[in-house]
């Protein structure tokens, strides 16, 4: 994990040119990751009727691992990795797409279509439901709402499923810590919450500050882009890279 070039993962600026599309919000309507009407995608499902959470939520039915997701995580079977001669920390594809960031990259790798839900209005179980999307969309997405069926493709917030240039993620932090204990800030429980940085610190995903991870939610809050790229704090001064690495 040390001495690689921060490139953190961009997980949520939808590329369009919706004017819903830009807007710094501090609620997820009208923002970026609102798919209902108005920002990347138009939907037109009556099933789905306008709905803004359903695209990660539902309140019956969701996944118990991220709270109440809506969506089934990707394989990670094609996930190429960052590697470095001077890692000190690895984890797998599959550690990944199981995990927090997984369900970033559900969307964002680009092998599932935004729209595939577990639960559609919260309802007695059934299939998945995909849904079309208006001819506004433009970039990113085509007048079918994809490069095939709703699948994100080209360009950012498309990843793709080549890994190698983003930051890594679902990384044991204590593990880099331990092995350079000059390099990496000491991570911080407080409760349940495990956290690191002083100054607005970012949060790490686990049980304990032995297994804590550093996850794409690390540095992004899918629920605030009042910053833009759903930045959790400024990173003015490289103030996001400092709050782990001591450089």
């Amino acid at each position: 994990m040390k001495r690689y070039g921060l490139l953190f993962v961009v997980v949520a600026v939808l590329a369009t040119t919706s004017t819903g599309y830009t807007q710094n919000t501090g609620v997820i309507a009208n923002g970026p990751h609102d798919l209902s009407n108005g920002s990347a995608v138009r939907n037109t499902d009556t099933t789905i009727d306008g709905q803004t959470c359903v695209f990660c939520h539902t309140p019956h039915g969701g996944a118990n691992t991220i709270p109440l997701w809506n969506r089934n995580a990707p394989s990670g079977a094609a996930y190429q990795l960052y590697t470095s001669s001077t890692t000190d920390v690895s984890t797998t594809a599959g550690t990944i797409a199981n995990g927090v960031s997984g369900a970033c990259l559900s969307c964002h790798d680009g092998t599932i279509a935004m729209d595939v839900l577990t639960n559609v209005n919260g309802h007695a179980f059934g299939p998945a439901v995909a849904f079309s999307a208006q001819g506004t969309a433009r970039a990113t997405f085509s007048s079918g709402g994809g490069g095939s069926s709703n699948i994100m493709n080209g360009g950012l917030p498309f990843l793709g499923t080549d890994l190698r240039n983003d930051h890594p993620v679902a990384i044991v932090y204590e593990t880099a810590r331990a092995a350079a204990t000059g390099e990496f800030v000491q991570q911080v429980l407080s409760g349940a919450k495990i956290s690191v940085g002083a100054s607005a610190p970012l949060p790490l995903f686990g049980s304990s500050t032995a297994n804590a991870t550093v996850e794409c939610a690390s540095c992004h809050n899918p629920h605030d882009n009042r910053l833009g790229n759903f930045l959790r704090k400024a990173n003015t001064g490289s103030a996001i890279c400092l709050s782990c690495h001591i450089k």
